[in-house]
């Protein structure tokens, strides 16, 4: 075999190998190798090249916006920080489920003068509102208290409810439907009716 035969396929696997390289070359290098083997260049590749290597304009500090505003103040320590909290702080009386002294069985049987089994009656037949204080002790809203008994209807109000805390929660807030009042009030004038009617719909959304 001949030393011309014996070139012409490595000469052709160099061609290859630097068209593939030649393929992975970005325009700047492109245009670099043209220059370097002095092959003419087309004007509109040369004005890519112009573009490509002109840097990005920068921009003065002055350009720059800059958010104006007081920043976070000053730091206070952590008492100066509640009182100022609590001079911005509107209480929501309306959301006070309690709303009244609550006191446990023993000093109410005192006040009322009654029995303890009197008491835990009323709280079994739910004609008073018993909240309840761990496993097995109770609060009692004073409110619910006139002339030594539980207001009438207690135990009307109550069977619409899931829960005393949600029956007490309910009956002192102010109602649309007892005329702006809290429904307590109501049971206090002896108008049951209007309260059960208000409690009928507590939960009518339609």
């Amino acid at each position: 075999m001949s030393a011309a035969k014996q070139a012409h396929p490595a000469r052709a696997a160099l061609t290859r190998a630097i068209e593939n390289k030649v393929e992975r070359m970005d325009m700047a290098a492109l245009l670099d190798l043209a220059t370097a083997l002095k092959v003419p260049v087309p004007a509109a590749a040369k004005a890519i090249r112009g573009l490509e290597r002109k840097p990005a304009a920068r921009v003065s500090a002055r350009e720059r916006k800059v958010l104006q505003g007081s920043g976070i103040g000053p730091v206070v320590s952590a008492a100066e920080g509640s009182k100022l909290l609590d001079a911005i702080t509107i209480d929501d009386e309306s959301a006070d489920w309690a709303d009244s002294d609550l006191v446990g069985a023993g000093e109410l049987v005192e006040r009322l003068n009654i029995s303890r089994g009197t008491l835990d009656n009323w709280r079994k037949a739910n004609k008073v509102v018993a909240l309840r204080k761990g496993l097995r002790n109770f609060l009692y809203p004073l409110r619910q208290f006139e002339r030594r008994r539980p207001l009438e209807g207690l135990d009307v109000i109550a069977s619409f409810f899931t829960s005393p805390e949600e029956t007490w929660e309910w009956l002192v807030a102010p109602n649309r439907m007892t005329d702006g009042k809290p429904p307590i009030d109501k049971l206090r004038d002896g108008d049951v009716s209007l309260a059960k009617r208000a409690a009928e719909g507590a939960f009518d959304y339609t």
